[in-house]
């Protein structure tokens, strides 16, 4: 909806953002890294997700009432 669309989303989750990094650092992941930049454009980003009792009903209020 607002500015453009960069590929297809691959959406990978993970227990926690150390483990992530972690996961990027291992040698592992190192090892095939360059099969991946090298033959898929985009961009490989870590977001931190909610809390189990998130609520954004709650959230929503509060954005409204400011």
């Amino acid at each position: 909806m607002e500015g453009e669309r960069l590929g297809d989303p691959v959406v990978v989750e993970f227990p926690d953002l150390a483990r992530a990094h972690a996961w990027y650092a291992s040698p592992a992941y190192q090892d095939i890294l360059p099969l991946r930049a090298d033959h898929i454009p985009g961009e490989l980003v870590f977001l931190e997700g909610v809390p189990a009792d998130y609520d954004a009903s709650r959230t929503a209020a509060t954005m409204r009432k400011a």
